[in-house]
C-alpha cells in the first residue's frame, strides 16, 4: 500500500471522526480531538496490515494470475511481484503443487 493511500486513509478516518463530533456537540476541541484519534488508530491498522504482508492466499492468486498471463511462473517472479522472499514463494508454489493445481517443469510452475 503506497504511503499515500495510507495518509488518505487516515484523513478520512480524521474527517469521520471530526463530523460525528462536530455535528453532535458543535464544540471545536471534541471534534478535533476525536478525528485526531480515529485518524490515528486508522493509520495503525494500516501499518499493522502492511507490517504482515500479503496472506498465502493472495500470494496463491497472484500465482495463478502471472502464470495464467505468462504461460508459467517461477519462485523468483512471484517473490518480485509480491514483495516477498523466494523462499516463502517457492513454499507457495509448492503447495499449490501437493494439492494437483500446479506442476513443476524446469524450476517453473505450470497450472
Amino acid at each position: 500500500m503506497p504511503a499515500t493511500l495510507r495518509w488518505a486513509l487516515a484523513l478520512t478516518g480524521f474527517g469521520l471522526g471530526f463530523t460525528l463530533v462536530w455535528f453532535t456537540l458543535f464544540l471545536w476541541p471534541p471534534a478535533l480531538a476525536a478525528g485526531l484519534a480515529l485518524a490515528l488508530l486508522v493509520d495503525g491498522w494500516t501499518r499493522r496490515l502492511l507490517g504482515r504482508g500479503p496472506s498465502p492466499w493472495a500470494l496463491e492468486r497472484l500465482a495463478m494470475q502471472l502464470a495464467f498471463r505468462r504461460g508459467s511462473v517461477s519462485p523468483a517472479e512471484l517473490a518480485e511481484a509480491a514483495g516477498v522472499g523466494e523462499t516463502e514463494a517457492r513454499e507457495v508454489l509448492d503447495g499449490l503443487r501437493a494439492r494437483g493445481l500446479a506442476r513443476e517443469e524446469g524450476g517453473r510452475y505450470r497450472f
